[in-house]
């Protein structure tokens, strides 16, 4: 199964760098081939179309509230059509909120379209290995 991580985390933080790896590795391991592209930086290379499943990992809030990315409902529109696939949402736990994120960011895919399976909100490095098992 062609497996796309769509992140929207932050490329200088090197925590949601080792948590990127950990759930790629762990989802290759299963035999999927997997793909991680950043939904921030890199929009223009994005194609939906292409992959079965789609993870989708954003951080949670920092401290109250939890508002969906501003670039995650424009990518998931503009980068192909979504209708249909399969996905799931993962959140890096911060703050109070994170399963409020999770939810946010659950309607905003289902918005599209996608068929959610699976979300989580990811505690640290060695649970998103444990999370990326279950990815696919």
């Amino acid at each position: 199964m062609r497996i796309l991580i769509l992140s929207f985390l932050k490329s200088e933080n090197t925590k949601h760098n080792e948590i990127l790896k950990k759930l790629s590795t762990a989802a290759e391991s299963k035999g999927h081939e997997v793909r991680v592209q950043n939904g921030i930086t890199e929009q223009d290379q994005i194609h939906l179309a292409i992959y079965d499943y789609i993870a989708v990992v954003v951080p949670a809030s920092p401290l109250f509230g939890a508002k969906v990315h501003p670039k995650l409902p424009e990518v998931l529109s503009q980068c192909g059509n979504p209708e249909g696939k399969k996905g799931c949402a993962l959140v890096v736990k911060s703050g109070f909120m994170s399963q409020k994120m999770v939810r946010v960011t659950m309607r905003a895919m289902e918005r599209e379209g996608m068929k959610l399976d699976y979300f989580e909100v990811i505690e640290n490095v060695d649970h998103a290995a444990y999370v990326g098992k279950k990815i696919g």
